[in-house]
């Protein structure tokens, strides 16, 4: 059940692949500092990672998760070139079948329901059939997260009750529109996006549809951030971790979790220092990263 606080903190937790694995550094550093979540919401990958701890809050349970995120590689999702060039020939409606992540979510999802987990989740996709946003908060939890990860191309949409939803994140990248509209007052957006000047031209057509999405995501997440900081108390943690790689390289998980743990931890203890300053008024505006 929901916590109905005044203050009720969420934790707003984005898509982003591969640099995922940033996230769960984030993680690492929210709960190192007590840090917990009254509910949480998930786009793409942060669905994924949603599940996971909302089922169990805990320090020792993300460090699982980390040594999870360690043994993920293209081939553990099925996603080899060779699929994909077969199934561009043969005109089917993805690059993947979908099977290996399929897989990988039964294989690691620890309830069946949502229902079953101690915070409550809230997934987001996008319903094809109907044209909405579609926010999944009750039922079976493999096939919302699923839902919520179904790149459009990348992975088939996923059917549920007859309708087909696919990611969600080009409607809600960070998951912060649904997590305000969910009410809550306070929320830690785990951003693994970025945007921002390249050094050089990109070259392939996996790294110019990443980017461009990157930096649409980003002008949404800002835009909302000046719309509701005034209202709603919103700390930003988005890592500056560049266009290392591209969002389904498996290449940087150490990097992503390192980085994404030392920059949460830089933010949250500064946070800390100024909210214990007598001299400073407390803090009601957003953080920008």
């Amino acid at each position: 059940m929901l916590h109905w606080r005044r203050d009720r903190t969420a934790f707003a937790i984005s898509g982003g692949g591969a640099r995922g694995a940033a996230q769960v550094g984030m993680l690492r550093a929210l709960i190192e500092r007590g840090i917990t979540p009254d509910l949480i919401v998930g786009v793409s990958i942060g669905a994924w990672n949603g599940a996971w701890i909302a089922y169990r809050p805990q320090l020792d349970w993300v460090r699982q998760l980390e040594q999870v995120w360690r043994q993920v590689s293209r081939r553990t999702l099925d996603m080899v070139w060779w699929r994909a060039a077969q199934n561009m020939v043969r005109r089917r409606p993805s690059l993947y079948e979908g099977n290996g992540l399929s897989r990988f979510v039964a294989r690691h999802l620890q309830v069946h329901n949502f229902e079953d987990l101690a915070v409550p989740l809230h997934t987001v996709a996008i319903d094809l059939t109907m044209g909405t946003k579609a926010v999944f908060s009750h039922g079976a939890l493999a096939p919302a997260v699923l839902a919520s990860s179904a790149i459009p191309g990348v992975f088939p949409p996923v059917v549920i009750e007859g309708r087909q939803h696919v990611d969600g994140g080009l409607v809600d990248p960070t998951g912060l529109d649904t997590a305000i509209e969910l009410g809550a007052r306070r929320v830690y957006v785990l951003d693994s996006g970025y945007a921002g000047r390249l050094p050089g031209p990109l070259g392939s057509i996996n790294a110019i549809v990443d980017h461009t999405f990157q930096i649409a995501a980003q002008h949404r997440t800002r835009w909302t951030i000046r719309q509701m900081g005034r209202s709603v108390e919103i700390i930003h943690l988005r890592p500056d971790a560049g266009f290392l790689r591209n969002s389904m390289d498996f290449g940087a998980t150490d990097f992503y979790l390192n980085e994404g743990y030392r920059f949460a931890s830089e933010v949250l203890d500064t946070r800390r220092k100024r909210r214990r300053a007598p001299e400073l008024a407390p803090i009601v505006a957003p953080v920008y990263h």
